[in-house]
């Protein structure tokens, strides 16, 4: 068993949050994979949620929320960073997810964009505790060391739900009631600072991020969007992968025309773009999420809807999943 959180943290005087976040960036990623290898026992299973990667850093007094590109989330999710100043560590570094939720309870990405929806900081892993570099322990031994630090947590600061029990009907009932899907963490495996076959991602629905590469005006208004040209990236290259016109408000749809505006470009950015006569091609400087059907055979996102920008993302991380 870890030994419990101490009353009296020896953490060292003068620590800054952010100084604590850069010894542990980056962040360990998860590896897409379509199941588990057996046998199933070697993995824990949790709920994976639909909203912002945040990192957080705690030390004298202070609180950094950093995204897993570093941009400072504290001012974007006011209300959470408010919530870590009383957790009870001097100095701690925690991963997790901040989430909106709709009237069921299910993380929605597109809900974090109006702002107007409940939000939770589903926190799944701790890598440092009062002057401890965690990073190395087994991964239930971080857990519950996390357990301990969340225990008298504000309401809006929660545990990630550990899946208990047959993890394929839970993928089921996760896609039937719209979660994005499953996370399979290898037991006892240590934190990684990069991409690891030892955290699976199990999507329940097709959902991706893609550079937008260009935009078709709005035929029925003027300075809007009619619809957003997509793309995904292979190394440095990036590849169209068509585009998506549904999902938007009528302010997001003025509100992207005007972003875009300062990025036109005489040529198009990605690799096998068709040539189309109402297209505006623009430099890749925005990440949309979309959520899709399927992928065509060409390489195309069918029926796909807008769910929000990610600008915690930079183009060339849209990979194809």
């Amino acid at each position: 068993m870890p030994a419990p959180v101490p009353a009296h943290p020896k953490g060292k005087p003068g620590t800054t949050p952010e100084a604590l976040l850069r010894r542990v960036y980056p962040p360990m990623l998860a590896t897409l994979a379509a199941e588990v290898p057996a046998p199933f026992s070697d993995w824990s299973f949790e709920l994976k949620y639909d909203g912002f990667r945040a990192l957080t850093g705690i030390a004298s007094g202070r609180v950094a929320l950093w995204s897993r590109n570093q941009l400072d989330l504290a001012p974007r999710f006011s209300a959470i960073a408010s919530s870590l100043r009383e957790l009870r560590a001097r100095e701690a570094v925690l991963d997790g997810e901040v989430a909106a939720l709709d009237a069921k309870g299910v993380p929605r990405f597109g809900l974090l964009q109006e702002g107007t929806h409940p939000l939770i900081y589903f926190v799944f892993d701790l890598l440092w505790l009062d002057g401890d570099d965690l990073r190395a322990r087994p991964l239930e031994e971080r857990r519950q060391l996390l357990k301990q630090v969340l225990a008298k947590a504000p309401p809006d600061l929660q545990l990630s739900i550990e899946i208990t029990g047959d993890h394929v009907r839970w993928m089921k009932q996760a896609a039937a009631k719209g979660f994005e899907g499953l996370l399979a963490k290898r037991k006892g495996s240590t934190y990684e600072s990069r991409r690891s076959g030892a955290w699976l991602k199990l999507k329940a629905r097709h959902e991706q991020e893609l550079a937008i590469v260009g935009f078709e005006p709005s035929t029925a208004a003027p300075k809007q969007i009619g619809s957003l040209l997509l793309a995904y990236a292979e190394g440095r290259r990036l590849i169209f992968a068509g585009k998506v016109g549904t999902g938007f408000t009528l302010a997001k749809r003025a509100e992207l025309f005007a972003k875009l505006q300062p990025s036109v470009s005489a040529v198009p950015s990605a690799e096998n773009a068709p040539r189309m006569k109402t297209a505006v091609w623009v430099k890749p400087k925005l990440v949309a999420q979309v959520e899709f059907s399927n992928w065509t055979s060409d390489g195309m996102v069918r029926q796909a809807s807008f769910q929000g920008l990610r600008d915690d993302k930079k183009p060339l991380e849209a990979k194809k999943e």
